[in-house]
């Protein structure tokens, strides 16, 4: 089985709890500054250097630390981000498929129940309990009537048009 702590793609359990995850707003995420290729490089150089080098820079060994704990947390981002965003489109199609079955189920019940309800004398006593569902299952058909019908007004409609 997969460790949750060190996913791979497909796995479907995730362990991200050593993680502090932070939310910001859109514009919050305008404002920040980015890492940009070679970083890196630039930060196994700090961390790598030696206490008298850093002394000689006047960094302090705090300041290393404020390097540290948040580059640590971008390697393990780094890590489990595979993972996360196969999970996130394993989800994705799996909710399209879902969403697809359950379409057609819809549709072969709308036309059951229409089927029915044209043979019997009760014809409103069967449709009257699904109306809500033979709505739903309508809309795109009479949303294209409505359009086709306002298409054809405007094709009949006199235009005017100003002497030159």
């Amino acid at each position: 089985m997969a460790d949750p702590k060190h996913p791979k793609p497909n796995d479907q359990v995730l362990d991200l709890s050593d993680l502090t995850l932070v939310d910001i707003t859109p514009d919050a995420i305008s404002r920040l500054s980015k890492l940009r290729d070679g970083h890196a490089v630039a930060i196994a150089n700090v961390l790598s250097a030696s206490a008298l080098a850093l002394k000689r820079a006047g960094i302090h060994p705090d300041e290393i630390q404020e390097i540290a704990a948040p580059w640590a947390d971008v390697q393990r981002i780094d890590e489990v981000l595979p993972a996360v965003e196969k999970l996130l489109e394993l989800l994705h199609e799996t909710r399209l498929v879902r969403g697809h079955e359950i379409a057609m189920r819809l549709g072969e019940m709308a036309q059951q129940i229409r089927r029915r309800a044209e043979r019997s004398p009760d014809g409103a006593e069967i449709l009257a309990p699904f109306e809500a569902m033979l709505a739903y299952q309508s809309g795109p058909a009479l949303k294209a009537a409505a359009t086709k019908e306002k298409a054809r007004a405007n094709d009949d409609a006199p235009t005017t048009s100003s002497p030159a």
